[in-house]
């Protein structure tokens, strides 16, 4: 039943929740949106999620389910010198830098409501990165980052 004031019942009003993934690619567009004022190309629709790309750099967006593991994924690519791809995690760049713990940036997510905010949390981490990654010297930061556990 619904209650007054709460507006008529409609397929809308009782509809289909947002799942994890759908919040993922919902607010990573717009979390997300500074990288299309810094250069990059995106978002570009990949499986879970989306990806940015530019400026030597793929930044990956996405939520990743197997069995009882529910999380978003976010991490950068790099194509260094010799090219071979590098890649680290995000939570793993952040701590590199000195901005905090891996464990300060958890991708667990088991709901839509806990996707989102990791993907806000992410990008926020990914704001304060960005300036490190467009450096000379990332590549050697990325490979710092991804050898941390």
């Amino acid at each position: 039943m619904w209650r007054r004031g709460a507006g008529p019942p409609d397929d809308d009003w009782m509809g289909k929740r947002e799942t994890p993934e759908e919040a993922v690619r919902r607010l990573g567009r717009e979390a997300f949106g500074f990288l299309r004022e810094a250069g990059f190309a995106g978002p570009h629709d990949i499986d879970g999620g989306f990806e940015y790309a530019g400026q030597g750099l793929r930044i990956t967006i996405y939520y990743y389910f197997w069995k009882k593991e529910a999380e978003v994924v976010a991490d950068v690519r790099v194509l260094d010198d010799s090219g071979l791809k590098v890649y680290a995690g995000i939570a793993q760049l952040y701590a590199e830098c000195g901005f905090g713990a891996v464990n300060h940036l958890p991708g667990s997510a088991d709901s839509a409501r806990l996707a989102d905010l990791r993907v806000r949390a992410f990008a926020a981490a990914l704001g304060a990165l960005l300036p490190f990654l467009l450096a000379p010297d990332r590549t050697a930061l990325v490979r710092r980052a991804s050898a941390r556990p």
